[in-house]
């Protein structure tokens, strides 16, 4: 008895590891999100940040993108993004059309921002007819509609790594003073 509770601490941080899910997305019961207050050199105003943000929105390169919000003056801008992938070399599953749809909001304060990536849906064609599956479906597995679990898991992880690119790609671009957009 007592070698067990040494051997439990030891273990304690891989049994952990193993329930997490390895993704880098935000869970708070059902709302899953990506989210982080950035500190960034405490010259910028929210005018700089305002030109950083709307030069990323350009850098994204997505024909379908909707702004939400555009307030500069109280730094503040959101998009709608609808973004077309088939994710077939990372699922193997063939050539589903699928389309991510997502909002982005940046909210600027001097010195700081705040992202957020929200309301992720997968949208694919399930017999016949196309339907949004949230993002927390497509990852606790309920509905989703995906053809089993490691596919599923496949298409998690490669909308994670998309996710993670176009936050770093967030982070290079807000950290540097643009000359004007």
């Amino acid at each position: 008895m007592k070698h067990l509770l040494p051997i439990l601490v030891f273990l304690l941080p891989f049994i952990t590891k193993a329930q997490s899910n390895g993704l880098n997305y935000k869970v708070e019961d059902r709302y899953l999100y990506y989210g982080e207050v950035v500190p960034v050199d405490t010259s910028f105003t929210v005018a700089d940040l305002y030109k950083n943000a709307k030069l990323y929105v350009v850098k994204l390169a997505l024909p379908d993108i909707k702004t939400l919000t555009d307030d500069p003056t109280g730094g503040t801008l959101a998009v709608a993004v609808e973004e077309p992938g088939t994710y077939k070399t990372e699922t193997g599953i063939g050539t589903i059309p699928m389309k991510l749809k997502y909002n982005i909001k940046l909210e600027m304060k001097q010195g700081r921002y705040r992202y957020t990536i929200d309301n992720i849906m997968v949208n694919y064609t399930d017999d016949g007819r196309s339907v949004d599956h949230p993002l927390y479906d497509v990852d606790k597995g309920k509905g989703g509609g995906i053809i089993g679990n490691g596919e599923r898991k496949r298409i998690l992880k490669s909308m994670d790594a998309l996710f993670v690119r176009k936050i770093d790609l967030l982070k290079n671009t807000m950290k540097v003073r643009s000359d004007g957009f």
